[in-house]
């Protein structure tokens, strides 16, 4: 055999083996010094009455970027004179490849681990709520002078506001005494009451929706229509109630195994945002009779992975509380025993489950109405996943194969012309805004303040894009050059320039890459309260070469951006 030839087999022959020494667990430590021949031998993998050249030859001189797992596993079973029924492919690449190529049957035992995982850190969130005042049913109206007004419909029966509602979150945070819960701000948020007895509910039959509101009621006149006479309210005589007034004094929280109402334990609202429906809830051991139940080492705090290392194809779980009460027995029911009854009905129905999918998309855009005011568009950047979601699960944790969360489930398209288009909070945006809520509302405030490319006078757009294949993690990674526009006030005087390219953000001492114009507000999220800075580190193209700068921008309170 030629020289040639030879090195095209020792090229071939070291791929293999490369790839054998993976699956037997082989360090470059124990086998340093090794020619592949020897590791061959070492490993059981030839005989060693098989001379080097003899088992070049059995290589067949393949070309080393034409080798596969099947050729691999073919090698293997030749060389160890086995035949499939021996060891068929599919135990091949379970034993030895298990996390780099599995098809989604071979999956099934880590996904099971992965959710039993993902159980321990999952909670059912379910509460009732009830008005002593009853609802108010209005049209929207004008006066002749084309003054807009509510006109009151006494026609209709005013009915208390009671009612109960249920969903899913997931432990962030737990030390001897005091656990935080991560959830949507619309599970907690009760759009149609108020703990102000000032305020009472008012059901506008015109656009379907319904509000919290007072007035003086010295200003209600009685308006002629078509039809008749009716008293009615002059929309700028009303004052709506405020956002903190729109959340219960406790919530009730159910754990894996305790789904029954002599479980339930006590959770208080600390804050949340209600532009990126996320939301945090606070349980205290000694704050209710079964709270200890949480702290009893059964349950923890959900392991963190970052939703920037994700890609399309990835295999996730959804766990949450997919499942509503298909109703309560028919009563002449007061408010309370409604809301009783109804709670009672939903924490019988309670379960968590998980459904499976897949990373449909890493981060979109996404148009949703308003959480807190009906009409109003919000923009949400968010994962899409085909796993199956339903209406219990908002709140509840998505987790990767390894059980570790990725982000918290949102929502999904309800359209019978769609199907598994579910949606879901990226990690970047609800643990870095739940971090915020904890530090700056705990006990204080609701609302929570942050730093945003806005507030501090500037925009971002992606530029040139890079997409190569990753050999190692399998998979396409595409990144962009992120460029400055419109840059104003404080960015400005610090010496950041239209068009410079961001190439890493430092906060809070550590710095991190931008690869996407989302990384910037998600990074700036970080941003300690009140004052600091924050370093840009950009690229610049000058007289026909590109320099690199670091820009300082110190902050102060003013800005910050209070979130809604």
């Amino acid at each position: 055999m030629n020289s040639k030839k030879l090195n095209i087999f020792a090229f071939v022959m070291v791929f293999i083996l490369c790839g054998i020494s993976i699956f037997l667990g082989i360090t470059a430590r124990q086998n340093k010094g090794l020619s592949s021949y020897e590791l061959a031998i070492k490993n059981g993998i030839i005989s060693s009455s098989m001379t080097e050249l003899e088992y070049l030859e059995s290589l067949q001189g393949k070309n080393g970027s034409n080798v596969s797992v099947e050729d691999i596993y073919k090698e293997y079973l030749k060389v160890n004179n086995l035949t499939e029924k021996d060891l068929s492919y599919k135990q091949f690449i379970t034993t030895y490849f298990p996390d780099k190529i599995m098809s989604e049957s071979e999956t099934v035992g880590k996904i099971e681990n992965a959710t039993q995982t993902a159980l321990r850190s999952t909670v059912d969130i379910c509460y009732s709520y009830y008005m002593d005042t009853e609802t108010i049913y209005v049209n929207e109206g004008k006066t002749s002078t084309g003054e807009s007004i509510y006109l009151i419909d006494e026609t209709k029966t005013g009915l208390a506001e009671a009612n109960a509602a249920a969903g899913s979150g997931v432990i962030y945070q737990m030390n001897d005494t005091t656990a935080y819960i991560i959830t949507n701000y619309h599970v907690v948020y009760i759009d149609n009451y108020t703990n102000n007895n000032s305020y009472r509910v008012y059901a506008n039959e015109t656009t379907g929706s319904y509000f919290t509101a007072t007035y003086d009621e010295s200003l209600i006149e009685t308006y002629q229509t078509k039809s008749a006479l009716f008293s009615g309210i002059k929309k700028s005589s009303i004052t709506k109630a405020p956002i903190e007034t729109h959340f219960l004094n406790s919530y009730g929280i159910y754990v894996y195994g305790y789904q029954s109402e002599q479980y339930e334990i006590q959770a208080t609202f600390v804050g949340g945002s209600a532009d990126n429906d996320i939301a945090v809830l606070k349980v205290e051991k000694n704050g209710g009779a079964n709270n200890a139940l949480l702290f009893n080492g059964t349950y923890k705090v959900a392991d963190i992975e970052s939703s920037d290392s994700l890609r399309e194809g990835q295999t996730v779980i959804a766990v949450g509380n997919p499942l509503l009460p298909s109703g309560i027995e028919d009563k002449n029911y007061s408010a309370k025993e409604f809301a009783d009854a109804a709670k009672k009905a939903y924490v019988e129905s309670l379960v968590l489950t998980s459904t499976s999918g897949e990373i449909s998309n890493i981060s979109e855009n996404c148009i949703f109405e308003s959480i807190i005011e009906s009409g109003v568009a919000n923009k949400m950047r968010l994962m899409r996943v085909s796993a199956a979601i339903n209406s219990g699960n908002s709140g509840g944790g998505l987790y990767n194969t390894e059980g570790k969360l990725v982000g918290i489930v949102n929502g999904k398209i309800a359209n019978e012309k769609y199907d598994n288009v579910g949606y879901v909070i990226p990690n970047e945006v609800a643990i870095r805004l739940a971090d915020q809520i904890i530090a700056q509302c705990n006990g204080i405030k609701t609302r929570v303040q942050v730093i945003s490319s806005d507030s501090l006078g500037f925009e971002t757009e992606n530029g040139k894009s890079n997409s190569y294949y990753d050999a190692d993690s399998l998979g396409f990674i595409t990144t962009y050059s992120v460029v400055t526009k419109n840059v104003t006030g404080i960015l400005s005087l610090a010496g950041i320039k239209n068009g410079d390219i961001i190439k890493s953000i430092t906060v809070n001492g550590k710095t991190y890459s931008v690869n996407n114009f989302y990384n910037v507000d998600d990074i700036l999220l970080m941003a300690k309260p009140n004052s600091g800075s924050i370093t840009l580190n950009i690229s610049r193209y000058e007289a026909g070469s590109f320099n690199s700068y670091s820009k300082t921008i110190s902050y102060n309170q003013s800005n910050f951006r209070e979130v809604i």
